[in-house]
């Protein structure tokens, strides 16, 4: 018995290994910043840009897909403890959830968690197999479950988008990707 419970220790921790390093995709290219200095390209139509306002900053979000995208905002370790933004466009309308990182692998909305929904959306589309949603957030919301956003800080962001259709907040990603970028 011992035995066997080593044997399903050492199962679990190389199957963790490997999908870490596998799921974002072996032969993908990284994110890179582009010449723009508030955007970043993570692949073939698929970026995220921002610009700093009063007291707030917007993003965009381009994805090629129908269903939802996202952007996360400085994990501790995976997906766990970050801050997320989750949108999808259906019938011309935005539906956007402001979430936490509450595990390796999960995520759940700030509001179960006792927070706020501190997310504005400015617009959205669903055009030619692309999505595109613009939305707000406060620079610092006082919510425990946002991060504080500071011109010139350097955020590790990871971006993910579900597959067509997938118009909702909890299916699986069609592809992720994560950088560290000031954000100016």
């Amino acid at each position: 018995m011992h035995l066997y419970r080593r044997f399903i220790s050492i199962a679990l921790v190389l199957s963790i290994a490997i999908f870490s390093i596998t799921a974002g995709g072996a032969d993908e290219k990284p994110a890179v910043s582009t010449d723009k200095p508030n955007e970043v390209v993570f692949g073939e139509n698929w970026l995220a840009s921002w610009n700093f306002e009063d007291d707030a900053i917007r993003f965009t979000l381009v994805a090629p897909t129908t269903g939802w995208v996202g952007i996360g905002f400085n994990p501790s370790r995976m997906m766990k403890d970050a801050d997320y933004i989750l949108a999808y466009v259906a019938d011309g309308e935005v539906f956007i959830r402001d979430d936490f990182g509450n595990g390796l692998t999960s995520h759940v909305s700030d509001i179960s968690l006792g927070g706020t929904q501190t997310v504005e959306v400015i617009e959205g589309s669903e055009a030619n197999g692309i999505t595109t949603v613009t939305f707000r957030l406060p620079k610092s919301s006082g919510d425990a479950f946002d991060v504080v956003f500071n011109p010139g800080q350097r955020y590790k962001i990871i971006a993910a988008y579900g597959s067509n259709g997938f118009d909702n907040f909890t299916g699986m990603h069609k592809a992720r990707k994560s950088i560290e970028v000031t954000l100016e």
